[in-house]
């Protein structure tokens, strides 16, 4: 198995190095898909400096295209790495933002079931943090992520009606003929609300695109006078607990 570590960057910049840290022990190649321009059309000047500080990684820049829906755009940009997967020779990918992060023992035993079994594609379930690298969200949520997938010459992303697994329509991996939803023994650590900038996430997330001034207006107030043991109604209504800071992300946030 070689096993290329995808990972897609705009914001959440201060979450890159750790991540990388993360997936060095995990994976043969990391490739990253980098943009100045959100897919909402917001400009950073930041990136660019960013990404150019890694000398272990592989780059690929993507130009998002503004006249599209967010979506297609996060497909094609999805696609854009899987490709560069296939053509660096490795045989398998995973998929990642900034704010993704596995537990490294949990990964390699990951691998040894896949290679195993040979299954295309892999998901997992997912505990999701709010606001600090130790607020996590209770209960999880009830979508999932893929996580270790199968390169064929046709594997790709795209939106798939019935997919047999609840994930964003985004990161729906095909061909999917053996899969595997791995239990809680395998976790996606999702520091989805965890920046520096949380405003700057709110307005260039994908699903921004359906919400007016006044629900931003209203995520930004509940996230900034969240407290431990709150009902989050972003989420839901799930309750935010105390865990531990497992991946030293505290190091990296300032909030």
């Amino acid at each position: 198995m070689q096993i290329a570590g995808l990972i897609t960057v705009f914001n959440g910049l201060e979450l890159l190095e750790p991540c990388i840290n993360n997936l060095r022990g995990q994976v043969d190649k990391i490739i990253i898909a980098w943009q100045k321009t959100s897919n909402l059309g917001e400009y950073s000047g930041q990136v660019e400096e960013v990404v150019n500080s890694f000398d272990d990684v592989e780059l690929v820049y993507f130009e998002p295209n503004l006249r599209i829906g967010t979506k297609e755009n996060e497909i094609n940009k999805h696609n854009l790495l899987i490709n560069k997967a296939r053509e660096s020779g490795c045989s398998h990918f995973v998929l990642l933002a900034t704010d993704h992060f596995y537990r490294d023992d949990e990964f390699q035993y990951a691998k040894k079931i896949v290679i195993e079994n040979d299954f295309d594609v892999t998901f997992t379930y997912m505990y999701t943090y709010y606001k600090h690298p130790t607020w996590r969200l209770e209960p999880i949520e009830n979508y999932h992520m893929p996580f270790i997938c199968k390169i064929y010459p046709n594997t790709k992303a795209k939106k798939i009606n019935n997919y047999p697994v609840y994930v964003d329509p985004a990161v729906q991996i095909t061909p999917h003929n053996k899969w595997h939803l791995f239990d809680g023994s395998i976790m996606l650590h999702h520091y989805s609300k965890v920046r520096n900038d949380i405003e700057n996430k709110y307005r260039n997330a994908a699903a921004s695109v359906n919400w007016n001034k006044e629900k931003v207006s209203k995520f930004l107030e509940e996230y900034n006078n969240a407290k431990l043991g709150d009902s989050i109604s972003y989420y839901g209504g799930r309750k935010l607990i105390k865990v531990g800071d497992i991946f030293n992300l505290c190091n990296y946030i300032n909030n």
